[in-house]
Parts: structure tokens; sequence; C-alpha cells
């Protein structure tokens, strides 16, 4: 079972994305700042997060992947989502160290194969 936290403060957003991602041999989890991403990573361990990068509390999602990025026992593959969709916020999110970037509004058929893709 491969577990994946997805990240973001909307509602609408995390249960669009458990509709999506469910099955196929995942687990979800969720969190909504990047402080409690921290938490759950640290406890959890998830194959994958799928990170928004605006989010209340004061860590952006850049922020919480370089500091997943910067800790080997942290460390796993991070899929950026933002409604940022300019070139700048996929240079950022590569800075960052994000394996991957996809905006809002998804293609559920790009999200669906870059999730897999991560997962291998």
């Amino acid at each position: 079972m491969k577990r994946i936290l997805v990240v973001d403060d909307h509602e609408a957003v995390r249960q669009l994305l458990a509709l999506v991602l469910k099955g196929k041999g995942r687990e979800l989890q969720f969190a909504t700042s990047g402080e409690q991403a921290l938490q759950v990573v640290r406890q959890q361990r998830p194959d994958l997060i799928l990170l928004d990068v605006m989010m209340p509390g004061g860590m952006d999602g850049y922020t919480v992947t370089e500091k997943l990025k910067a800790d080997p026992q942290l460390r796993c593959p991070v899929l950026i989502m933002t409604a940022k969709v300019q070139e700048q916020d996929r240079i950022n999110a590569e800075a960052a160290g994000a394996d991957d970037y996809i905006g809002k509004p998804f293609d559920m058929r790009l999200l669906n194969q870059k999730v897999a893709s991560l997962l291998q």
C-alpha cells in the first residue's frame, strides 16, 4: 500500500483528490497547513506528497519542500500543486527541490500520470 499525503487548505480540493486518487493500492492522508504536513511526514513517512503552495500559517509549500529535502529522514517525492502557473513559479518549485509540478485546475489524467510515475 502506497501512502500519499495531500496537503491543501481547501476542503473541496482534498475531496476531489480523494475521489481521483483513492484505490489503486493507495492510502490517502491529509493535512491543511505546512506545519501539519511536517508532523504527518515525521509520524507516517508517506511515499509521496501532493503539496499546495499557498497555505495558511506562515509556511508555504516551497518552504515545506525545502525542509523535507534538507532532512534525509523525511525525504520523499514532492508534487507541487498550485494555481500559480507562471514560469517563475515552476522555477521556484524546482529550486525548492520539488520532484514535479502541476497547475490548478488539474488535468486529472495528467495528475494520475504524475502520481503513478512518482510512486514507482
